[in-house]
């Protein structure tokens, strides 16, 4: 009998907040990592749910699987899936996600009927009918052996509403640090349900967020209402369709005066690009950016054949987690051609050769957005305009500035020709004209996006 998997994605978790962080509470994950195996640099290929998906569960770069070209686009049919590779080894499939992932073809007919939930659902709200609840249940009484069950939780996702039990300050100083405090005490009760012997638990995250907090002789705090935001999206949800131009450019018009308002804020704060950025940012930025913030996110073997106490430092990417889950269970990918590679070596004290990253940022839904894509080693970070490599050119020395705060794009130019050579090498021979678009599906992806805040 093949091993079960549990793979556990918390939309927006930043490596910094997973471990390490002594403003919060976190022993079940502290445990999990004692008991296996983490990677504390891996890398997502995008910084936003969708296309990050579709590294995750294809091990391919997101540009190649479709979803994404010049407009949002359901997921190739000819792609290998995990869960088209695992479908052949007769496991079995539960799993709670948003509801977009309903629509983009790369999920499976999950066996739970509830598998898809509507936007803003969390793990803490509904009492009896709770999502925690839900999963519980489907784990404790219904999962069929072997069976793969994967949840995507909201939580950290704006707008986020932190328990009562939780919002103090012994749980952190921010609402992002009291809700990971929650999260851990709610993965403390799912751990105790899991059979580790014959389960593999993956803990992971699509991608990182900006910080709305700054600390220097005060606390400086950005963070938007999250009881105005889920009102608001209520609101919006119930407007007729033919007022949504109208709706449309009332929202930007707010996110204009918002912004504003931040800005005169920070004017008298002495900041640099980074930390500017990461206090203004906002659904409506039109200029996108690939810090580590939005793309660093951690990643947690601990279970079946993993071992146990180990933190590896070198750089990983969320396109490996599928062929590492794979070789972890036996499931071989025969003839798969995927750009991934599988993690077990490093696992078992074996060498493996490092590779970059690729990264990139995910457009907006309403209006063009300048989007840029880049390379990540353990040395640098390349971003630059995802059409003009002469445009919006950034280079870091992550050795020395692990911020990111200063810019050398100018100072360092054989550095960012090498990294424009290698972002070169990977998007060789990708030609966007050959994806093929569906202007009903992209709508209706389009429409969930708009839901879940990508404006």
């Amino acid at each position: 009998m093949k091993p079960n998997v549990l793979l556990l994605i918390i939309d927006s978790f930043r490596t910094d907040k997973f471990y390490g962080d002594k403003n919060i509470s976190t022993p079940n994950i502290d445990y999990l990592i004692n008991q296996g195996t983490y990677f504390s640099q891996t890398i997502s290929a995008a910084d936003a749910t969708l296309l990050s998906w579709s590294s995750i569960f294809t091990g391919l770069y997101p540009f190649k699987t479709g979803i994404r070209s010049s407009s949002f686009n359901k997921l190739n049919s000819d792609i290998s899936t995990l869960f088209k590779i695992f479908k052949t080894y007769d496991y079995n499939f539960y799993g709670y996600v948003p509801k977009i992932g309903d629509i983009i073809g790369l999920y499976p007919d999950f066996i739970n009927d509830d598998s898809f939930y509507e936007p803003y659902k969390n793990l803490f709200e509904g009492n009896g009918k709770s999502l925690s609840n839900k999963i519980f249940e489907t784990l404790e009484n219904e999962a069929k052996e072997p069976w793969f069950f994967f949840v995507h939780l909201y939580d950290l996702h704006d707008p986020m509403i932190v328990p009562k039990s939780f919002n103090d300050e012994k749980f952190g100083t921010t609402t992002y640090e009291k809700q990971v405090s929650a999260i851990d005490n709610w993965i403390g009760q799912l751990i105790k349900k899991i059979d580790f012997k014959n389960t593999l638990l993956v803990l992971t995250a699509d991608h990182g967020k900006y910080m709305k907090t700054l600390t220097s002789d005060k606390i400086h705090n950005f963070e938007s209402n999250p009881q105005i935001q889920r009102a608001l999206s209520k609101i919006g949800s119930n407007i007729p369709k033919i007022l949504n131009p109208l709706k449309d450019k009332v929202f930007f018009s707010m996110e204009s005066m918002s912004q504003k308002k931040k800005m005169n804020m920070i004017e008298k704060l002495h900041l640099n690009e980074h930390e500017k950025i990461s206090l203004l940012s906002g659904r409506a930025d039109i200029d996108h950016y690939l810090y580590d913030d939005n793309v660093r996110i951690p990643l947690l073997f601990t279970g079946y054949n993993v071992a146990k106490n180990k933190i590896i430092s070198q750089q990983t990417r969320s396109i490996d987690i599928f062929p590492t889950i794979s070789e972890i269970t036996g499931v071989v990918l025969q003839g798969e051609h995927i750009d991934g590679q599988s993690l077990k070596p490093l696992i078992i004290d074996k060498l493996l050769e490092e590779k970059p990253a690729y990264i990139e940022s995910n457009p907006l839904v309403m209006v063009d957005s300048n989007d840029v894509i880049g390379i990540r080693t353990s040395f640098y970070k390349y971003f630059r305009d995802v059409d003009d490599s002469r445009k919006r050119i950034h280079l870091y020395d992550l050795k020395n500035d692990s911020k990111e705060t200063k810019n050398l794009a100018n100072s360092m130019p054989e550095i960012v020709k090498k990294m424009e050579l290698v972002l070169q090498e990977i998007r060789f021979n990708w030609n966007p004209s050959k994806i093929e678009s569906n202007n009903e599906e992209t709508k209706l992806i389009e429409d969930e996006l708009k839901k879940l805040g990508y404006m």
